[in-house]
């Protein structure tokens, strides 16, 4: 093991990419940069700006090599994402899962995918359903997936950019994916049936190894030669982390960013999950199955705060609430317990400032944080992450609603990247987040509020 104390954590989330430096000694945050994670409307369909990303992180990896000494390196990225190879090169450019399909092609694969009671994945809109990205390719693109030696998912794909090692990892796996049963621990039928798990790479625990940074990288960025590079693990199972290692289930963690996930930890029972809600198991790094809900949390409360970016006063929530203003769902293209259904705003005639607009986003949000929470039988502490955890307002709302749990919250918004951090070699992999807990506030009308949101949606 080389003597470098930093890890570099390559972040890509659906809206941004970053890259973070954190000192593998004490936990601090060293270096960070970031940039808009792009799509591309390209002839075929649209893709990710793959080539955009990976000049990007050459750049930022040499001014982090500049300002530190960087000795391990680990990628954590957004779920329903796999990179399709033909040996050294892609087969076809990455699918952005926001990608929509033919109607024909929707109903030959809905016709062979599994059953959600074994696969614990949701029947999904447009690519979210990883599965529906391979067959609709191979529908489109026959010669060229035929040509496919390799399928990687997301985080394994930019590992192999950098080490040349291909390797595959059950969190991304297991996110929605129709490839895996996360009950039984396997390849599900589907996958089997139509040979997919066969191009898979052998499976890898995010936290090992895979082997050192290739050469020419290391020239260009300036890295040392023997930089490790990790085989990475998708972005909202990085935040379980530091949960998994820190407290004793059961436990929910609340991660939000574009999509607000509600992970379920050491339910005791298995929740009776809804496809047409988008319930789902994912499987955290250790290959548990965690009940889990979920919503696109992110660009609902952007879309109903209507650029407000400060958090509302309380007195703004008192007023919507004594008025019956109400947002209803949803907002948001995709994903969600309510997906289909138009969102729409009930007495809209409340609202007078952006402060009233971001009142109302974060009821909603937090309505729905508790509605999805509901569904997985949350039971214990709530952890909330993100940027959500920056509105003391919206985390105040839900512990006042849901009194039966203490709520907490991180005091930063970098869970995602802390937690693939903590899969290096050092003593930060033994470091604790803070949890700060969280008040409850005195909002008249407020359980009678979610009563009647409950009765509306």
């Amino acid at each position: 093991m080389n003597s470098a104390r930093a890890i570099a954590v390559i972040d890509i989330g659906k809206t941004n990419a970053k890259l973070l430096v954190w000192d593998t000694q004490t936990g601090n945050l060293l270096f960070e940069t970031s940039r808009s994670n792009l799509s591309i409307d390209g002839s075929r369909y649209r893709h990710l700006d793959t080539d955009g990303l990976w000049d990007f992180y050459i750049t930022a990896l040499r001014q982090a090599a500049f300002e530190t000494k960087i000795g391990q390196i680990i990628v954590t990225t957004h779920g329903a994402t796999f990179a399709m190879l033909k040996g050294d090169e892609l087969a076809l450019p990455v699918v952005d899962y926001e990608n929509t399909y033919s109607s024909a092609i929707n109903r030959a694969y809905d016709a062979v995918r599994d059953a959600f009671a074994d696969s614990q994945s949701p029947n999904l809109p447009a690519g979210l359903n990883f599965g529906r990205q391979i067959f609709a390719l191979e529908e489109t693109f026959p010669e060229e997936m035929a040509l496919a030696t390799d399928f990687l998912p997301y985080p394994q794909y930019w590992a192999w950019k950098l080490s040349g090692v291909k390797a595959s990892e059950v969190t991304s796996l297991g996110c929605h994916s129709d490839l895996w049963h996360p009950h039984e621990r396997t390849w599900s039928p589907l996958a089997i049936t139509r040979g997919w798990d066969q191009k898979f790479p052998p499976m890898r625990k995010a936290q090992d190894i895979l082997g050192m940074i290739l050469p020419d990288i290391a020239q260009q960025t300036g890295l040392p030669t023997d930089c490790n590079i990790h085989c990475g693990i998708h972005d909202s199972n990085a935040t379980l982390v530091p949960l998994i290692r820190q407290l004793e289930p059961p436990f929910t963690l609340v991660s939000s960013g574009t999509w607000t996930i509600c992970f379920s930890v050491g339910v005791n029972s298995q929740p009776a999950l809804l496809e047409d809600r988008d319930t789902l198991c994912n499987v955290d790094l250790n290959g548990n199955a965690v009940p889990s809900a979920r919503f696109m949390g992110g660009r609902e409360y952007a879309h109903l705060a209507n650029g407000h970016h400060g958090i509302p006063e309380i007195t703004a929530i008192n007023s919507l609430i004594d008025q019956g203003c109400f947002a209803l769902p949803s907002f948001a293209e995709a994903g969600g317990p309510f997906v289909g259904k138009p969102g729409r705003v009930v007495r809209e005639d409340a609202l007078t400032s952006l402060g009233d607009k971001a009142a109302l986003a974060t009821l909603y949000c937090a309505l729905m944080m508790d509605y999805c929470l509901e569904m997985i039988e949350s039971t214990g502490p709530i952890i909330v992450e993100g940027p959500f955890a920056a509105n003391d307002v919206l985390c105040q709302v839900l512990a006042t609603i849901r009194p039966q749990q203490t709520v907490l919250t991180t005091p930063d918004n970098s869970g995602t990247s802390f937690g693939a951090a903590m899969l290096s070699n050092g003593p930060f992999a033994e470091q604790q987040r803070q949890l700060d807990r969280v008040p409850t506030i005195s909002v008249l009308g407020l359980q009678s509020y979610r009563h009647k949101w409950r009765g509306l949606i």
